[in-house]
């Protein structure tokens, strides 16, 4: 899985009696609140970057030492918070398939654009997942996977179709020419940066089909979006296609099956 830092300062966050706040010289002068987590700030480093919670400081102006901010309507968790305010300060970071949305969500909330600072948050993880995450095969699928959490946003900033349009893309490029293994599910895990070279010590896809286990992995909604974007570049094989469905409902449907037969003898 390629990954990419962020930042070269040091992990300074810790937490206090249940507050999370930063070590520093600079007496804190923000309390945000997100996800039932507290944090104490400083207003300078995340205001400088984050559109959002400069306009919720200049609405709400109190005469006490911190100001309070509550995001009640914060679409990530508190990780993802962290990962964002650890970019205003400098802290590195470390991206990758697996936080990429929840991250690319937060930055959307936090409106950290262009129009605050050059190369924001937003820029950086667009081109991280542009260049880096949509170029591989098990990066798709994982970071498809994780939209699963946050579908409005997800389909809203077209990660959602992005990612499957990019999984469609390689699943009709001849066999020939992608370097992948045979399954995602069985790989073993290969981190690198976002400039390593995907690894070659897996063999290549032996044949045109595949792909069809790899993609068995996704929730119905999304596979079958991403069997249609399949299908439609015109170039599969309708009997690849219909071993792919028969995949995926070898792998699905057993367990749904059981959990009808589970739930009628419950109500018996």
């Amino acid at each position: 899985m390629k990954f990419m830092k962020l930042g070269s300062r040091p992990d300074t966050f810790y937490t206090t009696e249940a507050v999370r706040s930063v070590s520093s010289e600079v007496s804190s002068d923000l309390i945000i609140q997100v996800k039932g987590s507290r944090y104490l700030l400083h207003k300078f480093p995340l205001l400088s970057k984050c559109l959002r919670l400069q306009r919720l400081c200049s609405e709400y102006q109190e005469a006490s030492q911190h100001q309070i901010i509550q995001l009640h309507d914060f679409p990530s968790g508190v990780e993802a918070f962290e990962l964002c305010a650890k970019f205003c300060y400098g802290i590195t970071i470390t991206l990758s398939a697996y936080n990429i949305v929840a991250s690319r969500c937060a930055a959307e909330y936090l409106q950290m654009t262009e129009d605050v600072e050059k190369g924001n948050l937003i820029y950086k993880l667009e081109v991280f997942f542009n260049s880096c995450i949509l170029q591989g095969w098990r990066d798709s699928i994982a970071t498809l996977q994780s939209t699963k959490a946050f579908p409005l946003w997800s389909e809203e900033l077209g990660i959602t179709s992005r990612c499957i349009e990019a999984i469609a893309s390689k699943v009709l490029t001849h066999p020939s020419k992608v370097s992948l293994s045979h399954s995602y599910s069985r790989r073993g895990r290969d981190d690198m940066s976002c400039n390593g070279a995907e690894s070659l010590r897996h063999n290549k896809p032996a044949n045109r089909g595949w792909w069809a286990e790899d993609i068995a992995e996704l929730g119905i909604d999304l596979y079958w979006r991403t069997m249609i974007a399949i299908k439609s570049g015109g170039k599969m094989p309708s009997h690849l296609i219909g071993d792919a469905l028969k995949i995926y409902a070898s792998k699905w449907l057993p367990n749904i099956s059981k959990n009808g037969r589970d739930h009628k003898q419950g109500s018996i």
